[in-house]
C-alpha cells in the first residue's frame, strides 16, 4: 500500500516529483483522496445459503415475508463465539445451529447469535433462522393493495395499468431487509431459493429450476439452485403472470425472456439481439458465459433501469416496446449492460464500493461497443456514446475532482468516465493485447472478489506492460486534461504547440498521453503522427518537406481522449473539417465550433451537411439546430424528408419556429411522426407558444394526437392538459365535459397505473393548477410508495398545492384520515 506518510512527504517535497514519467515505478493503489469506505470484516466464510419463503399479500400497507434461511459456513478464525447477520426490521422466531436452539438478540441492524459452544476453525456448521418480515426495501409487492374481492386486475390491452407482482432488488445492501444474511460484496456462496405462492403465477429465481410442485391449497412450490458461488446481493426472485420465450445462443446457452402474455408482439423488439450479445461478450472476453442459462424478466415500478442478478436480469417494463416505441426507448444498451455484468460484477465482484467502477465501467464500455457490431447502428454510434460519456465526466468535474476509484465518485465516473478510461486504454494497447489481458483477468479471478490492483496487474502479468502512469492519472487521481493548442508554419514544417492549462494540485496533475494528429492538405492527402504529451508545455515540429498547403489540422484525431480542447481556428478551416474529416467525431467537433460564427459565413456548409443523407444523424441534427437558430424566420427551408433519422426529426421538432408559417406547417406534419418523442415535442412547441394562444387551429392540432397514448401515456396526458387549457381560454366546454377530462387525468395519477404514467399525470395537474380530493389521496399513496422515483415527484406536487390556501385545508383533512403507519411516515417526510 502507498502509505499516507510517504504521500505527505512527497507533497511537501514538491508536487512535480509525483507527476511520474511512464517509465517510473508507481506504488499500487496510491491514495490521493480520503475514502470513508473500507472492506468489511467477517469471521466466517458462508459457503451456501438456502432461502425458503412464502408471502402474505393481503396487508394494506405491504406484503409479509414468512421465511426460513439456512446458512452453511466455516469459521475463518480459530474460535468464534458470536455471529452477527444483517436483518433490519426482521423478526427472528428461532435460531438453531446444527439443529440445536441458540440464544440470540436483535437490534435495528440485525441479529446476533450466541453459540453455546464456540464454533471452530476448519469445521462446517449449519445455522438456521425462522423469521418473518414486512419490509419496505429489498422486496416489493406491486399492485396487491388495489386488489378487490381477492380478484386479479386485468390490465388487458393497457400496458400502463398496474399488475400484481412481487420482485426483489438486492443491490447494494437491500436483500438483508427480507433475509437474515451476511449482506456484503466480499463473501460469495452458492444459493437455493424455495418459493411457495399462488400457482396461477410464475416464479423466477437464480440458477437452475430443480422442481415445481403443486400443493393442495392451490399454491405451488418452486425450487431454484445456483451451483456456483456469487455475492448475496445478486440473489433475486420475480413473481407475476408471464409467458416465456425460449431460445439458445450459437454456443447452446439457454436463454429465456419472460414477458406479459397480452403483448407478444413486443417481444421481438424488446429482446432483440440478446443471443448475439452473449456470443459477442464471449468472444470479446475470451471467457464462456459462466452461469449455465440466462433469463430476463420485466417488472413494473422498478427502481432503476435494470439489475444484473446472477443468471437472471430484472428490468423495468418501461423498456417493453413495440415497433413504434422501439425508436424512442429501446432496451439494447441496458440489455447489453446488464448482460456484461454476468462477467464483470457477478463472475468477478468488487470487494467493496470503492471499486464499483470495476463493474459499472465495464458494463457501460461493452454495451457501448456492441452497437458497433449491429448494422442498424454501427461505429459512429459507438463514438457518439463516447462523446456523451465525455460530457458526463466534464459535468461531474464541476462538482469535485474525485477519481474513478472512489466510493463517492458517483454515477458519472463509475459508469461513463470509467467506460471512457477503458476505451482509451484499449486504444493505446490495441484490440488484441487488450482482449488478452481481459481474458487473463477473468480467468485468474473467476468466482472471486477483485479490486483495482487485480485489473492493473493483469496487464503486467499477461503482457509485461507497466501501465502505472495510466492507472495513476485516470483511475487513482481526478480531473481531466485541458489542452490549449496552436500551430503555425515554418519552412518545410508545421510547428504545433500544446499546453495543459487545467489547474493542477495534489489530486490533479499534468497528464501523459499519446495523441494522434492529422494534417489534411488541400491536395487531398493526409499526414498522421502520434505525439507523446507528458509536460505542461511542449512544442512539436511536424515535417512538411513538400511544402504542401495545409487545409486543416485535427488534434486528437477521432476524439479518443477525454479532454477539454481550446483550439482557435478560422471559419474556413472548421468548415473544411466539418465536410472533409474522415471521422464523424472530428466533423462534429468542427461543426460544433462553427456555432460561434455568424450564419452568413457558415450557411453554405450547413446546407451541404443537411443535404448529405449519408452523414451521421446527430451531425445533421446539429446542422439543423444551427441553421434554424440563424434563420428562425426563414420562409424556405432546406430539403427535409419524413424518412430522415429520428435525431434529425427531433432536432426539427425542438427548434422550428411555430410563429413562422412554413416552420409551423412542418411542426404540424411532425404531429403524425412515428416517434412518440418527436410528436410530443412538436405538440409542446405548438400548444405552449404564447403567441399562438388564440390561434383557432389549435383545436385541429390536438385532433392529430387524440387517439395516441405515448409512453407512460405521456401524449394522452398532454392531450388532456391542452384540452383543459383550451376549454378555459378559447373553446368553452360544459361543466360535465370539463369534469370528465379532469377525472381522466386524476385517474392516471392513481395507483391503478404504473409509476411513469402517474408522474406524468401529477405534473400535468400541477401545471394546470387543478387538484381534487381523489388526486390528493393519490399523491399521499404515491409518497408512501417505496419507489423514490415516484415518491419524490409526488411529494413535490403535494407541497406545491399545500402552499395554496385553496387546497391547504383539503390536504390537511385527507392527511388526518391516513392510517397511523402512513401518517407517521408522512410526518417523518416533513408533511
Amino acid at each position: 500500500m502507498f502509505s499516507r506518510f510517504y504521500l505527505s512527504l512527497i507533497v511537501l517535497l514538491g508536487f512535480q516529483f509525483i507527476l511520474l514519467h511512464p517509465a517510473t515505478a508507481q506504488c499500487d493503489l496510491a491514495c490521493y483522496h480520503t475514502d470513508p469506505v473500507s472492506e468489511r470484516e467477517h469471521s466466517v466464510d458462508i459457503q451456501h445459503m438456502r432461502v425458503e419463503v412464502s408471502f402474505d399479500v393481503s396487508h394494506p400497507l405491504g406484503g409479509k415475508v414468512i421465511g426460513k434461511v439456512t446458512h452453511q459456513f466455516t469459521p475463518l478464525r480459530p474460535k468464534v463465539d458470536t455471529l452477527f447477520f444483517d436483518g433490519p426490521g426482521i423478526t427472528i422466531e428461532k435460531a438453531t445451529l446444527n439443529g440445536k436452539n441458540q440464544k440470540f438478540t436483535t437490534n435495528p441492524d440485525g441479529v446476533t447469535v450466541f453459540f453455546d459452544t464456540p464454533v471452530e476453525w476448519k469445521k462446517n456448521y449449519t445455522l438456521e433462522f425462522t423469521y418473518h418480515a414486512q419490509p419496505r426495501k429489498g422486496i416489493y409487492f406491486i399492485g396487491w393493495k388495489n386488489r378487490k374481492n381477492n380478484s386479479t386486475p386485468s390490465p388487458g390491452a393497457d400496458l400502463f395499468k398496474i399488475r400484481q407482482q412481487i420482485w426483489t432488488q438486492g443491490q447494494g445492501i437491500d436483500n438483508r431487509h427480507w433475509i437474515p444474511m451476511y449482506d456484503n460484496m466480499n463473501d460469495k456462496y452458492t444459493t437455493e431459493t424455495v418459493i411457495t405462492f399462488d400457482q396461477k403465477y410464475s416464479v423466477l429465481s437464480n440458477g437452475k429450476l430443480m422442481s415445481e410442485k403443486n400443493n393442495k391449497d392451490q399454491t405451488k412450490t418452486w425450487h431454484y439452485r445456483m451451483e456456483k458461488p456469487h455475492a448475496g446481493y445478486l440473489l433475486m426472485l420475480a413473481i407475476g403472470e408471464y409467458d416465456v420465450k425460449k431460445t439458445k445462443t450459437k454456443a447452446g446457452t439457454p436463454v429465456q425472456f419472460w414477458y406479459y402474455p397480452e403483448f407478444k408482439d413486443r417481444v421481438e423488439f424488446t429482446s432483440k439481439y440478446t443471443e448475439e450479445m452473449i456470443t459477442y461478450l464471449e468472444e470479446e472476453t475470451g471467457f464462456p458465459y459462466p452461469w449455465g442459462s440466462y433469463s430476463q424478466v420485466m417488472v413494473q415500478n422498478f427502481l432503476y433501469g435494470a439489475m444484473e442478478n446472477t443468471s437472471a436480469t430484472v428490468f423495468g417494463d418501461f423498456f417493453f416496446v413495440n415497433e413504434r416505441s422501439y425508436q424512442d426507448r429501446n432496451y439494447i444498451n441496458v440489455n447489453c449492460h446488464e448482460l456484461t455484468h454476468q462477467w464483470f460484477g457477478d463472475l468477478i465482484t468488487a470487494r467493496d464500493s470503492r471499486d464499483n467502477w470495476l463493474q459499472e465501467s465495464f458494463a457501460t464500455f461493452y454495451a457501448k461497443w456492441f452497437f458497433g457490431t449491429i448494422s442498424e447502428f454501427g461505429p459512429d454510434y459507438v463514438k457518439w456514446e463516447q462523446l456523451n460519456e465525455f460530457q458526463s465526466a466534464h459535468a461531474a468535474a464541476k462538482t469535485d475532482q474525485l477519481p474513478v476509484r472512489h466510493s463517492g465518485s458517483g454515477t458519472a465516473r463509475h459508469y461513463p468516465k470509467g467506460s471512457s478510461v477503458l476505451q482509451m486504454l484499449r486504444s493505446i494497447l490495441g484490440d488484441v493485447e487488450f482482449k488478452a489481458a481481459i481474458q487473463y483477468y477473468l480467468e485468474k479471478n473467476a468466482f472471486a472478489n477483485v479490486e483495482a490492483n487485480n485489473f492493473h496487474n493483469a496487464f503486467k502479468d499477461k503482457l509485461g506492460y507497466n501501465l502505472d502512469w495510466f492507472f495513476d492519472q485516470w483511475v487513482l487521481r481526478g480531473g481531466e486534461p485541458h489542452f490549449q493548442v496552436q500551430y503555425h508554419h515554418i519552412e518545410k514544417a508545421t510547428l504545433l504547440t500544446v499546453e495543459q492549462i487545467h489547474p493542477t494540485n495534489q489530486v490533479v496533475g499534468t497528464f501523459t498521453m499519446p495523441v494522434k494528429v492529422a494534417l489534411y492538405y488541400t491536395d487531398g492527402t493526409i499526414q498522421r503522427d502520434t505525439l507523446w504529451i507528458d509536460k505542461h508545455f511542449q512544442q512539436f515540429e511536424i515535417p512538411n518537406t513538400q511544402q504542401k498547403k495545409l487545409d486543416f489540422l485535427v488534434f486528437d484525431e477521432n476524439y479518443d481522449i477525454l479532454k477539454k480542447l481550446t483550439f482557435k481556428r478560422s471559419a474556413k478551416e472548421l468548415m473544411s473539417q466539418a465536410i472533409k474529416a474522415q471521422h464523424m467525431a472530428d466533423r462534429y467537433e468542427a461543426l460544433s465550433a462553427l456555432s460561434s460564427f455568424p450564419i452568413v459565413e457558415t450557411k453554405t456548409t450547413l446546407e451541404q451537411i443537411l443535404s448529405n443523407k449519408k452523414e451521421f444523424e446527430y451531425v445533421r441534427a446539429e446542422a439543423w439546430k444551427q441553421w434554424l437558430a440563424g434563420h428562425s424566420t426563414a420562409r424556405q427551408l432546406p430539403a427535409f424528408s419524413g424518412q430522415d433519422p429520428k435525431a434529425v426529426r427531433l432536432a426539427l421538432a425542438s427548434h422550428l419556429n411555430p410563429q413562422q408559417k412554413e416552420q409551423r406547417d412542418m411542426l404540424i406534419s411532425l404531429l403524425k411522426d412515428d416517434s412518440y418523442q418527436v410528436v410530443e415535442t412538436a405538440l409542446d412547441r405548438l400548444m405552449a407558444d404564447l403567441e399562438l394562444r388564440k390561434n383557432p387551429d389549435r383545436i385541429s392540432w390536438l385532433t392529430h394526437v387524440e387517439k395516441t397514448d405515448g409512453m407512460g401515456k405521456s401524449i394522452r396526458i398532454k392531450w388532456l392538459e391542452y384540452s383543459i387549457t383550451l376549454a378555459e381560454n378559447q373553446t368553452p366546454l360544459s361543466g360535465n365535459q370539463r369534469r370528465l377530462l379532469i377525472d381522466e387525468l386524476v385517474n392516471y395519477a392513481g395507483p391503478d397505473f404504473e409509476f411513469r404514467t402517474r408522474i406524468n399525470a401529477m405534473q400535468a395537474l400541477q401545471r394546470l393548477n387543478i387538484m381534487t380530493e381523489s388526486g390528493i389521496n393519490h399523491l399521499f399513496d404515491a409518497i408512501y410508495e417505496p419507489n423514490s422515483r415516484l415518491a419524490g415527484p409526488a411529494q413535490s406536487v403535494l407541497m406545491y398545492f399545500k402552499n395554496q390556501h385553496e387546497y391547504k385545508e383539503m390536504i390537511h383533512n385527507t392527511q388526518k384520515q391516513l392510517s397511523p403507519p402512513v401518517s407517521d411516515y408522512m410526518k417523518n417526510r416533513g408533511l
